[in-house]
This record gives C-alpha cells, structure tokens and sequence, in this order.
C-alpha cells in the first residue's frame, strides 16, 4: 500500500535526484526538450562581509527564472536591485536564453520591474485576499545561432 506523508522544506538530495531523474525519463518519452534545472545565485556583500543583497534563479530550459529578489534595507534605493536585475539579464544575453521571467506580490516592487522593461503575462486576484500576485516576463533579443 501506498502511504503520502507531509513534510515541510526542500527535498533531500536522494529525492530530488529521483523526481530530477522521473522529469528526464518523462520528457525523452514525450520528445519534449531535455529536462534542464539548474539553480543560479547572485550575492552582493558591503564591504565588511555582510550579505547585503542576493538574486536567486533557476536555469528552465532557455528561460532565466527569477526566483528571489532580497535586498536589505541599508541597500534599498541605491541602485543594488537594479545592479543584480541586470547581472542576471547580462547572464540571459551570454548564454543566449530566449528570456527572464518572475512572479512579484501587489504590495512588492511591482513597478520596479516595469522600469526594467518586464511585461506582465498573468495577475491572480486575491492571492492572498485583497492582493494581486503578478506575473511578469522580459523576452531578449539575441539572435539565436
């Protein structure tokens, strides 16, 4: 008998290796491009070490996902989003991917983005209750050899 159990976290690595490997085996059946996953940071420190600020995101095929953007409040407004935002477009553009994509909350930057030229695909009402949570893309244009 099959038995579900609950858990909070990160898989351990024996089980992502197994879902990873399940994802693989599932699109070479379907011959749908290969699985690719593959986590990126960024990490900014002041000049005594202190983490500072950091962009996470996951290499999805030929899209840059944004996962997380974090910046401490000393940093907020000089320019250090806009500085990790860029290293990750600059990124996009070396390795040729068709684009770089998000999901931001109504009550978080959202107009940031939009002065960084991304454009919003999606936005779900009430999520959570009495807030928007936003989908946002930005397509690059790089010819593709």
């Amino acid at each position: 008998m099959i038995k579900v159990k609950f858990s909070r976290g990160n898989l351990n690595n024996s089980q992502q290796q197994i879902v990873t490997a399940g994802f693989v085996r599932h699109t070479n059946e379907c011959t749908a491009p290969a699985f690719q996953k593959e986590r990126i940071n960024w990490l900014a420190y002041d000049d005594a070490e202190v983490l500072v600020g950091v962009l996470t995101a996951d290499l999805l095929w030929d899209w840059l996902y944004i996962d997380e953007l974090w910046i401490d409040e000393s940093c907020r407004g000089t320019g250090l989003g806009k500085k990790l935002m860029g290293t990750a477009e600059d990124y996009a553009i070396s390795h040729r991917l068709t684009g770089l994509w998000l999901w931001t909350q109504s009550w978080q930057a959202a107009s940031f983005y939009d002065r960084l030229g991304y454009k919003e695909f999606t936005r779900f009402t009430d999520f959570p209750k009495g807030h928007y949570r936003i989908g946002l893309r930005k397509q690059i244009s790089v010819t593709k050899k």
